[in-house]
C-alpha cells in the first residue's frame, strides 16, 4: 500500500508541487487581508462648530449641497474660509470655481455634510 502512494506521488510530482504552490500562494493572500483590514485607517471625529468656524460660520453660507464624496457650498465672503481647519476635519483638496466652493473629502462627506447643515 505505501509502495502505491510513493509511486503515485512520484509520477505527478509536478501537480503535487503546483497544489501546495496554490494552497501557500492562497494562505499568503489571506494573511495580508487580514492584516492590511486591522491597519484601517480611524474614522474621525467631526466636530460642527469648527467646521462651521472655518467656512465662516452659517451666516456666511448662502446655498450648499451634497454631490457625492464633495460639499459644495456658495459663500458671502470667501477670506474667512480657513483651509487649515478644514485639512484637520478631513478635508482633501478645495476647488473654486466662480461663484462655489467645492470641498473634497476622502470618506466621510455625507456625515459631515448632515452635521453641518441638519435643518
Amino acid at each position: 500500500m505505501v509502495y502505491l502512494v510513493d509511486e503515485f506521488l512520484l509520477k505527478n510530482l509536478w501537480w503535487v508541487i503546483l497544489l501546495t504552490v496554490i494552497c501557500l500562494a492562497g494562505i499568503v493572500i489571506l494573511l495580508s487581508y487580514i492584516v492590511y483590514k486591522k491597519k484601517k485607517e480611524p474614522t474621525r471625529v467631526v466636530n460642527i462648530s469648527d467646521n462651521l468656524q472655518a467656512i465662516g460660520g452659517k451666516d456666511n453660507v448662502l446655498s450648499h449641497s451634497l454631490s457625492g464624496s464633495r460639499i459644495v457650498v456658495r459663500l458671502k465672503d470667501y477670506s474667512k474660509l480657513e483651509r487649515e481647519k478644514l485639512k484637520k476635519a478631513g478635508a482633501v483638496g478645495f476647488i473654486l470655481k466662480s461663484d462655489k466652493l467645492t470641498i473634497v473629502f476622502k470618506d466621510d462627506a455625507k456625515a459631515v455634510y448632515q452635521d453641518l447643515f441638519r435643518e
